[in-house]
């Protein structure tokens, strides 16, 4: 008889989760996909704006391209999508200064900053080599010494007041948290991003959706949207039983052998869990892991890209909001196109602006235009705002400290192992963090069907490439700029 198999959400953790099983173990398994919203994908979203004739990411801006984990670019290249490159030295706005070379950087910072910034990425790329960096959320971090110390207390190592503030607002730029809310190993590891050595970015050509939209169609497990999962019953007798609440077929139930679910923390925590022993597990896995925090994307649309002369790759950075990604998410290159920029607003900041309505949201990041760029206002269009908060929040220190065993983040009671948890929140709060995490689980399902060594990687792998331990650790901008400027 075949194991029944649920997936719990129908973002890109569940769809993928419902192609490897199908792909891997064929008729062995009857997969069965329950999606609450009436739509697919989860934070990966690419939104159509009708009105000025193109379309945005209103969730994911980016894929990273780790060095030494090619398991994202290799799933989609087996999908068979196009991507595109996203170039970044990147250039930075900080107290109304263009920076993007050392000069600038050391007239922002002082000879002393600028000494301290070296010796500090020199430090921190010594003690996270790309190897590690490519295994990010692995039980071995805690071996890293500043797992355990916040990223606020990290950065003290740096004395000079106005480097100090210039490291945090590069990290704060894409990270959805302030220093003391996380780590100092994954606020450096957010700095990495920005390293060359480490890690590039890319899109998909026709917006970022296409991903979770070629593994539903690949997907032949039924796809229940509109199905709210509202409490998971454990019994011996019957095995997992999951309630859900549909539009179309009201109240029901449904009975799996095993079931998967790739719920953020604050959706997992809606749920009822009939067992009091499984509800209490659960919530001790809640409290070690929910650092649910707040990302607003703020997308202006223009009537051509104006900012072009100064800003000619896909970002930069500003102060702004205590450090903002400003990405340049226009359809063509030509400076006189429509121009979109997509604003990622993160921690403090975000969650203070997000009590705001939509239209004071967009007033606000109009005013924080750079002082540099002229034209903004003659050639503004319209903004929308995108919350990312709650239910599809992020996590701001993916893992907790100090990191679980695997087998105890991802199955919290051990009298359920078929019952096992899945999320970005899990490793790195990414979409490579996602897909680590569903391996885990396909292959705990492979176990449970007999395969002595489950190979999920076999269905998209490549060789890997081998990845140098020791990059040039000299400060990023040496690199990424020197050859090219």
């Amino acid at each position: 008889m075949a194991e029944r198999v649920g997936v719990i959400g129908g973002g890109f953790s569940g769809l993928l989760c419902a192609y490897l099983l199908e792909q891997l173990y064929g008729d062995r398994v009857e997969v069965q996909v329950l999606e609450g919203a009436r739509r697919l994908g989860g934070r990966v979203r690419t939104t159509v704006v009708p009105e000025v004739g193109s379309v945005y990411e209103a969730g994911v801006a980016e894929f990273y391209d780790i060095a030494g984990n090619p398991h994202l670019r290799n799933l989609v290249s087996h999908l068979g999508l196009e991507t595109r490159p996203l170039t970044g030295t990147p250039y930075f706005v900080a107290c109304d200064q263009v920076v993007y070379d050392d000069a600038g950087l050391q007239a922002l910072v002082g000879a002393r900053g600028m000494d301290q910034l070296r010796r500090f990425w020199d430090k921190g790329t010594r003690l996270r080599p790309p190897q590690r960096y490519a295994q990010a959320g692995q039980p071995q971090d805690n071996d890293h010494p500043w797992s355990g110390r916040t990223f606020e207390d990290v950065l003290s190592e740096l004395d000079d007041p106005v480097a100090r503030w210039f490291t945090a607002m590069q990290c704060h730029s894409d990270l959805a948290a302030e220093p003391h809310q996380t780590s100092g190993l994954f606020g450096f590891d957010n700095l990495l991003i920005d390293h060359p050595g480490y890690c590039s970015m890319y899109t998909l050509a026709g917006g970022n959706e296409g991903l979770v939209r070629a593994l539903a169609d690949r997907v032949a497990s039924p796809l229940r949207s509109g199905a709210v999962v509202e409490a998971i019953e454990a019994t011996e007798d019957r095995g997992l039983r999951v309630r859900i609440d549909s539009a179309e077929e009201g109240v029901g139930a449904l009975d799996f052998d095993a079931l998967v679910v790739t719920l953020t923390p604050p959706a997992l925590a809606s749920l009822r869990w009939s067992d009091s022993q499984l509800a209490a597990a659960v919530g001790a896995h809640l409290r070690h892991h929910d650092h649910t925090t707040v990302y607003l994307r703020v997308t202006l649309f223009f009537g051509r890209r104006f900012w072009a002369d100064r800003f000619p790759e896909d970002y930069f950075v500003s102060d702004a909001f205590d450090g903002v990604t400003v990405y340049d998410k226009s359809p063509t290159p030509d400076a006189g196109s429509l121009g979109i920029q997509s604003w990622l607003l993160g921690g403090d900041a975000a969650a203070r602006w997000a009590r705001r309505t939509d239209e004071e949201i967009v007033q606000g990041v109009r005013a924080a235009m750079p002082g540099v760029l002229s034209g903004a206002e003659t050639h503004f269009l319209s903004g929308a705002v995108d919350r990312w908060q709650g239910r599809s929040g992020v996590s701001a220190l993916p893992g907790g400290v100090p990191l679980q065993p695997l087998e105890t983040r991802h199955c919290p009671d051990p009298r359920w192992p078929q019952l096992i948890l899945v999320g970005d929140y899990l490793y790195d709060s990414t979409i490579c963090g996602a897909l680590d995490a569903v391996l885990w689980a396909v292959t705990r399902i492979g176990q449970r069907l007999g395969e002595a060594a489950p190979q999920p990687l076999s269905i998209f792998s490549r060789p890997n490439t081998p990845v140098p331990d020791d990059p040039a650790s000299g400060f990023f901008l040496d690199q990424a700029v020197g050859v090219n400027r």
